[in-house]
C-alpha cells in the first residue's frame, strides 16, 4: 500500500503537503551532484506522519543523536505543529517560520510504503534413534535425520525515506533545495514507532559517517 512519496525535485514550498498529509546504515542513499556546502547552524528534524507517536519517535531520536555528534538539531514539531491550519501552511508563512527560527536546513522522515507478505521458514532437522547394530563386541545406535516441513510466516515491512533540504541563502519559490535522500526497508518491527526509532538511528549513523552534515 503506497503511503506517501517524496519526489526528488521537491521544493521548499511543498513542505506543507508533506508535513500535514498523512552507526547503522540505510539500504540506499543519494547525494545531489555538486553538494559541498555541508556545514549547518541549525537543522529542524520533521517526522511526517498522521500519527503523533511515530513522529515524536523520529524527531526525538534523530535530534538527540545529532546533538551527540555536535550538530545543532531541533524538533520540527515545535515549529510545525501536528495540526496547523491551511492558512498557516501557506508558503509565505512557512518561509517566515524558517526565517524566524534561523533554520538553514530541514530533514524530513516519512513512511512511503508498507508491505504485508509471507516469508518461507525452513523446517527444523534433527536426528532420532532408528535401531542398533553390532560391530564385533560393540553395539552402536543407528540414527536417521528427520526433516520437518517448512512453513510460511507473515511479514510486515516499512519503507522509510529521509530527505535533507539546504535552506541557506534566499528562499525563492520554485527553487530546488533537496541535497540528499536516504531510504531503508525495515522488516517485522514490533510497531511503526519501533521502525521510526531504528530508521532514525540508521539515518543519523549514515549522515555522520558519510559527512553529509557537519557542525558549523
Amino acid at each position: 500500500m503506497k503511503i506517501l512519496s517524496i519526489k526528488s525535485g521537491f521544493i521548499i514550498f511543498s513542505i506543507s503537503f508533506l508535513i500535514f498529509s498523512c552507526a547503522p546504515r540505510l539500504s540506499s542513499s543519494f547525494v545531489k551532484e555538486g553538494y559541498t556546502d555541508k556545514a549547518y547552524s541549525k537543522i529542524a528534524v520533521i517526522g511526517i506522519s498522521n500519527d503523533l507517536t511515530p513522529r515524536l519517535a523520529f524527531e526525538r531520536t534523530a535530534v538527540s543523536l545529532f546533538k551527540d555528534n555536535g550538530i545543532n538539531a531541533v524538533h520540527g514539531i515545535d515549529m510545525f505543529p501536528q495540526n496547523m491550519s491551511k492558512e498557516d501552511q501557506q508558503p509565505a508563512n512557512l518561509m517566515k517560520i524558517i526565517k524566524d527560527n534561523n533554520l538553514d536546513g530541514i530533514i524530513t522522515m516519512s513512511l512511503i510504503d508498507t508491505n504485508d507478505d509471507h516469508r518461507y521458514q525452513q523446517g527444523n532437522s534433527y536426528s532420532v534413534p532408528a535401531g542398533y547394530y553390532r560391530v564385533g563386541r560393540h553395539i552402536y545406535t543407528r540414527y536417521i535425520t528427520v526433516n520437518e516441513p517448512g512453513y510460511y510466516v507473515p511479514t510486515k515491512s516499512y519503507v522509510i525515506e529521509a530527505v535533507l533540504y539546504n535552506l541557506k541563502g534566499k528562499l525563492v519559490e520554485g527553487k530546488e533545495t533537496w541535497v540528499w535522500t536516504g531510504e531503508s526497508a525495515l522488516v517485522n518491527p514490533s510497531s511503526l514507532q519501533s521502525a521510526a526509532l531504528t530508521f532514525s538511528r540508521e539515518m543519523v549513523g549514515q549522515i555522520i559517517k558519510d559527512e553529509i552534515i557537519i557542525p558549523k
